[in-house]
């Protein structure tokens, strides 16, 4: 909607408006992008990707020790360091039970092809590695451009 209104405020030429308003709606923006979007894990044949708010750490499929469903996925790597895994399924509510029969947890999609692909990599033998664990570029350089934007929108505000 403020996207909206900053459009509308550009077409009736109220630059002033636009020239205050784009950088705090640009680190909204970034700020939702980055923390509801942007989390993800990614699976291919070498290794699993988990890509966090700023962070990225890959896992190669001969490093994975575990992997768990607590509220998200945790990936436990052979040296002990977890990762939680933000852009994952969350823990189902379970299901109601009959009396007398045990009360069970439905298994996401998600992790049942997660499980499937990490058993069928280690089966493979797939190759260990190092865990490599680094800052995510891409979300830090358009941080770094939402910011150049907040403050040219302060700059514009004091100057006025």
């Amino acid at each position: 909607m403020a996207l909206l209104l900053l459009v509308d405020a550009g077409v009736r030429g109220s630059w002033d408006v636009v020239l205050a308003a784009v950088g705090p709606l640009a680190v909204l923006l970034w700020a939702l992008w980055v923390l509801t979007y942007r989390p993800s894990i990614r699976l291919d044949d070498g290794a699993l990707t988990v890509v966090n708010p700023l962070r990225v750490t890959r896992v190669p499929w001969g490093e994975v020790a575990d992997v768990r469903l607590r509220w998200q996925i945790v990936v436990e790597a052979s040296d002990g360091r977890k990762v939680a895994c933000w852009g994952g399924p969350s823990l189902p509510r379970p299901k109601p039970a009959r009396r007398g029969e045990p009360r069970t947890l439905p298994q996401p999609d998600e992790m049942r092809v997660l499980l499937d692909r990490w058993a069928a990599r280690r089966d493979a033998g797939a190759a260990g590695g190092a865990v490599h664990r680094g800052w995510d570029r891409e979300a830090l350089l358009v941080g770094a451009g939402a910011l150049a934007l907040l403050a040219v929108s302060l700059l514009s505000v004091a100057l006025r």
